[in-house]
């Protein structure tokens, strides 16, 4: 009674406002969390993995026993051998054996007592319950039976191709070929045939239809793009950016499209923020509606994520771009580098490890 006592004030704690974090292991194996400005020793021995959320960290610690770090206190979540789990803003999901759960809120939500496939997003997730023989879909406390059958063969729903969720919404291709997306707790066919290809972002679905159409699905309405498939294309967080097969490089971004101009350039999408290359080669990030210059060049290498990218320049000097802003962090070298939603992690030396958000430095 303890125990549950305890998890359900640290997932009541999950509701909050999120804080940002980061983790690490130091030469001493101890197991370090930065939590909103501090660092925190939580274990003395490396834990087998860990994963950073917006809210909480989770990890399997070296006796192997799943646990969640939120404001100063650790909580053991399952000793019953948990095999996968991850974390999102909102959620968090584990399996222990052939169960799935979650912590969500102030519950703790058992979605299916035998389950093998499932995609998991930050507020969704989408699972094959071999015990029900139904395909459901989970967001804000609520499961919905998305299909049912009386069988389902091996190509069924590979979790891969035919199956892709991401923060609040989640798309499929049911058995019958049609391709349907679950989003605000309802399920709504898009098109009556397999699509060629599709990728998903938070209310956000981009696809090529049976007719080589280019389309978006947006908050609920369905947009007709192109009438021709996109050389290429990439979905974040309410944005698609696409290279159009007449040349243009657009933004689909809130509803509203941007043209960037005629010409193919490199280009990377991530969460909320798009990294590309200008018509002159230069360096620049979408974010929420504006065009920020980076540098002169575009670099082969960045870590991107969030609201944030981070990248080292051809000086030497570790940058980072976040929610707008241009940060010069250091120029010394560096051992190893990464983004942790908007915390930037870096290495300097043998074991000095130090952070950086907000415009802040934290060691």
């Amino acid at each position: 009674m303890k125990k549950i006592f305890l998890a359900l004030l640290l997932i009541q704690s999950l509701v909050s406002v999120a804080q940002p974090f980061s983790a690490y292991t130091n030469m001493r194996n101890e197991f370090y969390v930065f939590d909103n400005g501090a660092m925190h020793r939580i274990e003395g021995v490396e834990p087998i993995s860990y994963k950073i959320g917006r809210g909480a960290v989770a990890y399997i610690d070296n006796s192997r026993i799943f646990k969640i770090y939120r404001d100063g206190m650790v909580t053991p979540i399952s000793d019953l051998f948990t095999t996968q789990y991850d974390i999102s803003d909102n959620i968090v999901l584990y399996r222990s054996a052939n169960s799935i759960s979650i912590l969500d809120g102030s519950d703790v939500v058992l979605l299916s007592k035998l389950c093998n496939r499932f995609a998991f997003g930050d507020s969704v997730v989408l699972f094959y319950d071999i015990n029900q023989s139904s395909f459901n879909g989970y967001y804000n406390g609520k499961i919905t039976e998305l299909e049912t059958y009386l069988s389902v063969s091996s190509t069924d729903f590979t979790f891969d191709s035919t199956v892709k969720v991401s923060d609040n919404i989640g798309a499929y291709i049911n058995y019958n070929d049609q391709f349907k997306v679950f989003y605000n707790h309802e399920v709504e066919t898009l098109e009556s045939q397999a699509v060629k290809q599709f990728k998903v972002g938070r209310n956000t679905v981009g696809y090529i239809d049976i007719n080589n159409q280019f389309k978006i699905y947006y908050k609920g309405q369905s947009y007709t793009i192109d009438p021709f498939a996109p050389k290429s294309f990439m979905v974040g967080d309410d944005l698609v950016a696409f290279q159009s097969n007449d040349g243009y490089f657009k933004i689909f971004y809130d509803g509203n499209l941007y043209t960037i101009g005629y010409y193919e350039p490199k280009y990377h999408v991530a969460d909320r923020v798009i990294a590309f290359e200008d018509l002159n080669g230069y360096f620049k990030m979408f974010y929420a509606g504006e065009q920020t210059m980076i540098d002169n060049y575009y670099p082969s290498k960045m870590e991107i994520g969030y609201n944030s990218m981070a990248y080292i320049n051809k000086s030497g000097q570790l940058r980072l771009f976040s929610q707008g802003k241009v940060y010069d962090v250091t120029s010394m070298t560096l051992q190893s580098m990464r983004l942790d939603y908007d915390v930037l992690q870096y290495k300097v030396g043998y074991n000095a490890f130090k952070l950086f958000y907000n415009g802040e430095y934290y060691n």
